[in-house]
C-alpha cells in the first residue's frame, strides 16, 4: 500500500518522469483548464454531492433499493426479506451525460453501487447488470475502468483489485493522462520537456485515444504491466494488445476508433484522426464547420453527425446512447475469420492469444479451438493457472496441484487461483493445506464469496463444525444479500 505521506499531486519518479498533477498547469492555462473542467472528461469522476433521494423495488431480485442522506453523507441500501444493508457513496462515476453510477469501499477495495441515475430519465435504476443478478455491494470496479474514468488512480498490482489510501491521485481525467507526466514541463516551461499530442504522430496521438475508447473483443496486459504504465507518446502495443473480432453489425461501447477506421473519410483522408473532430479541451465542438472542410453541405439537415453519425441506444446499459463513428449508413461485411491485432505492434504469442481468445469465446464459442490450441504452446503463470483449473475440472486434481501452485508462484495471485488450488486439494483429503491457501487468497481478495464458501466447506470437511459456524457467520456479515446462506446458517444455528 503507497504510504499516506505520499502527496496527492505528486507519486514520484515513473520511469525517470514525474508526476505535477493537473493543478500545476492551470497557473500557465487557465483558459484551456476552464474549458476543459466543463467537458465530459474533465467531469468523468467527483466526489459525491447531495443526491435527490429514490426508491427502486425490483420484483424479479425481490429487493428494494433506496438512495438517502445522513450526518452529510449520501447512502445506498439494499433490502429483503430479513436482512439489510447498506454504504456510503465514496465517488460518482461518470459526466452524467448518459448517467452517473457510484463507488463505494469496502476495506481498501471499490465496487459498482447498486443504482445509477440516469439523465435521459431523471431517475434512479438499477446499474448496468444488477438486472440480470444480485450483486449487492460485491460487484468489483475493475482496474481498467477506474483507469479511464479517473486521473490517476494509485499504480496497483492488476490482480489484487486493491486501491490505497487514497485510492486516487486525481479523481477526473487530468492533464497527465493525454499530456504526460508534467514535473518537468512545470519546472522549466519548456514544450520539450511534455507531450503535445499535436505534434505526435497520427498513430501515436490517436493511441492516446485508443487506450480508453476502443475497448475491443479482448484486450490483454502485457507480462508485468497494468493500464496506468502507459505513457502518451509511447505505443501502446507495450502495455496492452487490443484485439477485434469480425462483426457485421454496429456497436458503438468503446469501439470508436474501429468505427472511425472504417469510415471513407478516415481512409481516404492522409490526415484524419480523433482529434479532427474532437478538440480535448472544448466542452462542445462544431461538427458541421470541421466537415466542411472537406465537404460543401447540402443543406438538407441542420447537422451533418445527425444523419451521418447517428447516436444509437447502448444494449448494455439501458437509457444510454453514443455516437456512430462510422460516418456511414452503408451495411458491414465481415471478410475475416478470428481475431486480429487492433494496435499496431508486434505479432501476438502463444501466451496472448490464447488469453485474447480466452476473453473473446464466451461470445464466440467457435473460437474455442484456437483457444485450446494457444493454450497448449502458452508459457506463463496465467497458462499454468488455466492448464490447472482445466485439469480441476475433469478430476485430475494432483495434476492440477503443481499448475496451480506454479501460477501463484509466477505471480498470479488473483482470488480464483486460490479457489481452485484450495478445491484441489480438499478433494485430495488434504484440508489443512487447502485452508491454507484459502486463508492465503482472503488475504489477496478478502470479499470473495468463493474464498469464504471454501473456508467454511473446509471446516466441515475437518468435522471443526464450530468454525465452520463461525465462516458461515462471517459471510453472512460481509455479503447479507445471500439468502441460501442466510437461511442455512439459521438452520446450523438454530435461530428461529
Amino acid at each position: 500500500m503507497v504510504a499516506r505521506a505520499v502527496a496527492i499531486l505528486a507519486l514520484g519518479a515513473v520511469a525517470g518522469q514525474e508526476f505535477a498533477g493537473s493543478r500545476a498547469c492551470t497557473p500557465c492555462h487557465k483558459d484551456v483548464a476552464a474549458r476543459y473542467a466543463k467537458s465530459g472528461m474533465g467531469r468523468s469522476m467527483s466526489a459525491v454531492g447531495v443526491l435527490p433521494p429514490g426508491r427502486v423495488e425490483s420484483a424479479p431480485l425481490k429487493r428494494v433499493f433506496e438512495v438517502f442522506a445522513r450526518d452529510g453523507r449520501m447512502f445506498q441500501r439494499e433490502s429483503g426479506e430479513g436482512f439489510a444493508h447498506e454504504q456510503p457513496l465514496a465517488y460518482a462515476i461518470g459526466s452524467g451525460s448518459n448517467g452517473v453510477s457510484y463507488a463505494v469501499r469496502r476495506g481498501d477495495h471499490l465496487f459498482q453501487a447498486p443504482l445509477s441515475w440516469y439523465s435521459k430519465t431523471s431517475s434512479w435504476e438499477l446499474s448496468p447488470g444488477y438486472e440480470h443478478a444480485d450483486y449487492g455491494f460485491n460487484r468489483p470496479l475493475a482496474s481498467g475502468c477506474i483507469a479511464c474514468h479517473s486521473g490517476r488512480p494509485r499504480p496497483v498490482p492488476q490482480s489484487s483489485g486493491r486501491f490505497a489510501e487514497p485510492p486516487f491521485a486525481e479523481l477526473a481525467i487530468g492533464c497527465e493522462n493525454c499530456h504526460g507526466p508534467g514535473a518537468r514541463h512545470a519546472r522549466s516551461a519548456r514544450r520539450t520537456e511534455i507531450v503535445n499530442p499535436a505534434r505526435l504522430p497520427r498513430a501515436r496521438a490517436e493511441e492516446i485515444c485508443m487506450q480508453c475508447h476502443q475497448g475491443g473483443d479482448a484486450r490483454v496486459l502485457m507480462p508485468g504491466k497494468v493500464e496506468t504504465d502507459f505513457r502518451p507518446g509511447r505505443a501502446l502495443s507495450e502495455i496492452v494488445a487490443i484485439f477485434q473480432a469480425p462483426r457485421v453489425e454496429d456497436t458503438d461501447l468503446l469501439q470508436h476508433h474501429e468505427a472511425m477506421r472504417e469510415s471513407a473519410c478516415f481512409q481516404k483522408s492522409e490526415g484524419m484522426s480523433c482529434h479532427t473532430c474532437h478538440n480535448p479541451h472544448a466542452a462542445k465542438v462544431d461538427h458541421n464547420a470541421t466537415c466542411g472542410t472537406c465537404h460543401k453541405p447540402h443543406g438538407k439537415g441542420p447537422d451533418c453527425v445527425q444523419c451521418h453519425m447517428p447516436k444509437r441506444a447502448i444494449g448494455l446499459i439501458a437509457h444510454s446512447a453514443l455516437t456512430n463513428h462510422r460516418i456511414s449508413l452503408k451495411p458491414r461485411t465481415a471478410a475475416r475469420r478470428g481475431l486480429a491485432l487492433f494496435n499496431a505492434g508486434p505479432a501476438p504469442d502463444a501466451s496472448t492469444l490464447f488469453q485474447a481468445y480466452g476473453q473473446a469465446m464466451d461470445k464466440r464459442p467457435e473460437f474455442a479451438a484456437l483457444f485450446e490450441e494457444n493454450l497448449a504452446r502458452a508459457n506463463g503463470p496465467i497458462a499454468l493457472a488455466t492448464r490447472g483449473r482445466a485439469a480441476l475440472r475433469r478430476g485430475a486434481f494432483a495434476e492440477a496441484v503443481p499448475l496451480l501452485r506454479g501460477a501463484l508462484e509466477g505471480g498470479y495471485r488473483v482470488a480464483a487461483t486460490f479457489e481452485d488450488l484450495g478445491d484441489a486439494l480438499g478433494r485430495l483429503g488434504q484440508p489443512e493445506e487447502s485452508l491454507a491457501v484459502l486463508r492465503e487468497g482472503l488475504a489477496v481478495a478478502p470479499f470473495s464469496q468463493t474464498l469464504h464458501k471454501s473456508v467454511a466447506l473446509r471446516h466441515i470437511q475437518r468435522k471443526d463444525y464450530a468454525a465452520a459456524n463461525s465462516a458461515l457467520e462471517e459471510y453472512v456479515r460481509l455479503f447479507p444479500e445471500d439468502d441460501f446462506v442466510r437461511r442455512l446458517l439459521k438452520q446450523v444455528s438454530g435461530q428461529p
